[in-house]
């Protein structure tokens, strides 16, 4: 066990909040708050601010407020908020915060849980709960109310005295944020509070000159006890901007010269997205000298201490206000990497751990201990142990810290004049709360290592059991899902005993890599993720949601409302269907192609529900070939032709029908296009490619000893579809070393322009080596008719149907876009497996083992459907995915004839 109270002494005051407010008089005209509700800096001075308290305590002493009463107060961060607080606290009430962005039911349930002799609040919400009939006596502390609202306040009495106030009385009574269910009433004494914020004073966070910016609701107690309290005890200012917008939040920062920010994880998210994103409009040669600047800035922090990232990164400290110079980051537990990133940018960032219950803070990193990726060491007067949970309960997460001899992992308890006595009215809930020796059972599982310092790995409430017994905790693997550019959140839950996900994508980055196979791309990216990850934490399936995922303010995933959002998202009901349209809106359906565009599509998709919000790709699961398909059926219907890159912008049937409304007419009675002109390599060229295959060829069949089988099928000169698997990138290395020169000269390959064509080096050499672009997210049709066009000059085509990587080795799914180009050019098929590659060089190697490779070229097939819809592609992709496998394993398939051919 370990405890700081035989170490370091708590100071003795303050005992109560009260305390708090007696000495604000102390620091006279210092600067004590600086609200930007007004949209202008309205400063306050400790001696007014104190003033302003003593008359409002008097006011509602007059009202009958007294010590044991109950004041509720929803209204939102400011000075009136603050005045508010610490009035009713004076007057011995105590008060009940409502966060200021819950939904008028919310509220009122809470209300009438607590029972308040007054609610404080603002006009608006004061209309919402006497539209749901549910007011309570109220008073307005709105600053925009008006002279009549402001005078029901009765005028402060000096003949009235104020109460004197015992540490163990109540002083707050919160709500928890409800993340797993029903929210659960959490009495906080002055004693609970003041010995938190005192504890965190002594710690030096701080001090009386520091401006300390406070984005966060004050209803939480994080925000309330480590912002407020703590900064008004050592004399700092605090910062309350205008609002939680990035621009807000960056103008109270600049205008204030705040020195540090209090934050939640995701608000740091949003700084360095922030940062990235400004960085990444300037350029790829401008991205590269970034991450190599803030690579030996977070080198030199780590070796030395030095911080260098303010000098290295000046204008990010001028755009947010350069004394800014701490982020104290809590609530939930922040991504130890981006806690480095912003270090690396000259930030000095410091974590913590607690819990509502605790008041909050139980451990911190301090100025002169941190270590990032621990929540830091117990602060004064706070005990913590660790106590053993059921053998399995627990599993290791993939971001915890490598083994350690003698570690003990189990329950964090704790026990201190910061924690609670027991949940209001819940006897239930209390007898589960404590251990038998009086510590608080928080429910979170981690281990303290030598030095104290505290490693979270997960909440034991939220861990997930699956059929096979194994146990996930959450969160920790939706850190490494939401890693990808294309996933904004990533929620993963359990769903009858597999692990499954909903997943927000991030639209922006959806469009910037090309729209038409969002699901696709959605799904491969997760299985990047799942390559690396053990069997069992590994997602069985997702769906996508279109909007944000519930969460608490302070970021939280509100785990209880998955399962149902879950089930929503399968048949697109997680966002409702909307009867009103937009202006905006209006026009584009009241013109004439426009109107006539969304007709064709509620025809076209009879079976489905379709909003101007519909994802063709996601909710009408239309795929790259199928826009082949439907781009065809829109140039005779509208005479428009949509452009691949018209195509990749469309995210909803909204950008559709606009496209379509304002794509120029194709004038009728104009000849078909002609075929694709491609420009062949020029003799240069093509010498440098021969150049290229010479030292290629001998070179891997010198280190990886290429066998190969089935010559006789690639010999002759018929233009041949050569259809390997892909698991490697020494594939194509590979097929070049076992094809016949003669063959070889005469072959194109299709190549994902994502790779082969991102430069100026890889564009010489694909195009010396004849590799034709492909863009299978922006304009599959290009390249089809590209390779006809080389087929019927007599070219062979070397074409990966996968379209990837096979994350595991295997064969994967064959996209529709071989068979759209076998059905177009009658063109024989070739079937090939390529073997070794993946032990070699799989996707999470960058360096391949010199292992035998192996190249075998199946017998030609003549594939043809005698469906004429759509779905003919599709049939002969899957008939030449089939005989492909069967050359990789080794196994025939039944369903397929031995002949060779397909009528």
């Amino acid at each position: 066990m370990v405890t700081a109270a035989t170490a370091e002494r708590l100071p003795a005051h303050p005992a109560t909040l009260c305390d708090v407010i007696a000495g604000l008089d102390a620091h006279g005209k210092r600067t004590a708050l600086i609200d930007f509700q007004g949209g202008q800096p309205a400063p306050l001075d400790y001696a007014a601010l104190a003033e302003r308290i003593v008359r409002k305590a008097l006011s509602f002493r007059a009202l009958g407020i007294d010590r044991g009463s109950c004041v509720a107060l929803w209204a939102p961060n400011g000075a009136e908020w603050v005045i508010a607080y610490f009035g009713a606290i004076r007057a011995g009430a105590t008060v009940v915060p409502i966060d200021q962005q819950s939904m008028p039911t919310t509220a009122a349930e809470i209300i009438a849980h607590a029972a308040p002799a007054l609610l404080l609040t603002t006009a608006a919400h004061r209309g919402e709960l006497r539209a749901l009939g549910r007011e309570p006596k109220t008073l307005l502390i709105d600053p925009g109310a008006d002279a009549g609202q402001q005078n029901e306040w009765p005028a402060p009495s000096a003949d009235l005295q104020l109460p004197a106030i015992e540490p163990d009385d109540v002083a707050a009574l919160l709500y928890t944020s409800g993340t797993t269910g029903k929210p659960k009433a959490v009495p906080l004494t002055h004693r609970n509070l003041a010995s938190n914020a005192a504890a965190l004073s002594s710690q030096r966070l701080i001090g009386a000159d520091d401006r300390v910016l406070l984005p966060l609701p004050l209803h939480h107690t994080y925000p309330f006890t480590v912002g407020l309290v703590t900064a008004l005890l050592k004399g700092a200012a605090v910062v309350f901007p205008a609002g939680i917008s990035g621009p807000e939040i960056t103008r109270a920062a600049r205008d204030a010269e705040a020195t540090a920010l209090l934050a939640v994880p995701r608000l740091c998210e949003a700084l360095w997205d922030s940062v990235r994103a400004a960085v990444e409009q300037r350029g790829e040669r401008a991205k590269k000298l970034f991450y190599r600047m803030l690579g030996l800035s977070i080198a030199v922090r780590r070796a030395t201490g030095a911080r260098i990232g303010k000098r290295l990164f000046k204008p990010v400290h001028e755009r947010l206000g350069k004394g800014l110079d701490l982020i104290g980051c809590g609530g939930a537990k922040l991504d130890p990497e981006l806690a480095w990133r912003l270090e690396g940018l000259g930030w000095t960032v410091l974590t913590g751990y607690g819990l509502t219950e605790t008041s909050p803070v139980l451990t911190f990193n301090d100025r002169s201990h941190a270590r990032l990726g621990t929540e830091g060491r117990a602060l004064p007067g706070v005990e913590l142990d660790i106590r053993p949970v059921q053998a399995g309960e627990a599993e290791r997460q993939p971001d915890a810290p490598a083994s350690k001899r003698g570690r003990v992992e189990g329950e964090i308890v704790a026990r201190g004049p910061g924690v609670f006595a027991g949940y209001r009215e819940n006897p239930e809930a209390n007898a589960d709360a404590f251990t038998a020796d009086g510590f608080f059972k928080t429910g979170d599982l981690g281990w303290l290592d030598r030095q104290g310092f505290l490693r979270v790995v997960g909440r034991s409430k939220e861990l997930l059991v699956l059929a096979d017994g194994k146990k996930v905790f959450p969160e920790a693997l939706e850190k490494m899902y939401v890693g990808s550019k294309l996933l904004r959140e990533v929620a993963i839950l359990e769903d009858g005993g597999r692990l499954v996900a909903l997943v927000v994508p991030d639209e922006r980055a959806i469009r910037e890599r090309g729209t038409i196979r969002q699901a696709t791309l959605l799904r491969e990216e997760l299985e990047e993720v799942a390559a690396r990850l053990p069997p069992h934490q590994r997602l069985t399936a997702f769906r996508v949601a279109r909007s944000p995922l519930p969460r608490t303010q302070l970021g939280k995933l509100r785990r209880h409302l998955l399962p149902a959002l879950y089930k929503q998202a399968a048949s697109a009901e997680l966002r409702p269907v909307s009867t009103e349209i937009s202006n905006e809106d209006a026009k584009l359906l009241a013109s004439e192609r426009g109107r006539a565009a969304w007709q064709w599509l509620v025809a076209r998709y009879p079976d489905k529900q379709i909003t101007l919000d519909t994802s063709p790709q996601l909710e009408l699961q239309i795929d790259s070939l199928e826009w082949v398909t439907l781009t065809t059926e829109i140039e005779q219907r509208f005479r428009v032709s949509l452009t691949g890159e018209a195509v990749s912008r469309i995210l909803t049937l909204r950008d559709l029908i606009r496209e379509i409304d304002t794509a120029p007419l194709v004038r009728e009675g104009a000849p078909p296009a002609p075929p694709l002109e491609v420009k062949l390599p020029r003799l240069p060229m093509r010498l440098v490619g021969a150049a290229i295959f010479g030292i290629v060829r001998p070179l891997m069949r010198l280190l990886f000893g290429v066998k190969v089988a089935g010559l006789e099928n690639v010999a002759g000169d018929t233009p041949l579809v050569i259809v390997p698997n892909h698991a490697s990138y020494l594939d194509p290395l590979a097929l070049a070393a076992a094809l016949p020169w003669r063959r070889l000269r005469r072959t194109y390959w299709a190549g994902w322009v994502g790779v082969l064509y991102t430069g100026p080096i890889t564009r010489f050499v694909s195009r010396a080596t004849q590799v034709m672009p492909v863009d299978p997210d922006r304009d599959l049709a290009a390249a089809i008719g590209t390779a006809r066009t080389l087929l019927q000059r007599g070219y062979s085509i070397v074409w990966f149907p996968e379209g990837r990587r096979s994350p595991t080795g295997e064969v994967g799914p064959f996209f529709g876009g071989i068979g759209q180009l076998l059905l177009d050019t009658r063109a024989t098929a070739l079937p090939t497996a390529i073997s070794g590659t993946f032990d070699a060089l799989p996707k999470q190697r960058r360096w391949p083992r010199l292992v035998p490779l192996g190249v075998t070229f199946g017998a030609p097939l003549q594939l043809s459907e005698p469906r004429g819809d759509g779905r003919a592609a599709l049939g002969v992709s899957g008939r030449l995915e089939r005989a492909v496998r069967a050359l990789v394993t080794g196994k025939p398939d039944a369903r397929e004839t031995t002949s060779g051919t397909n009528p």
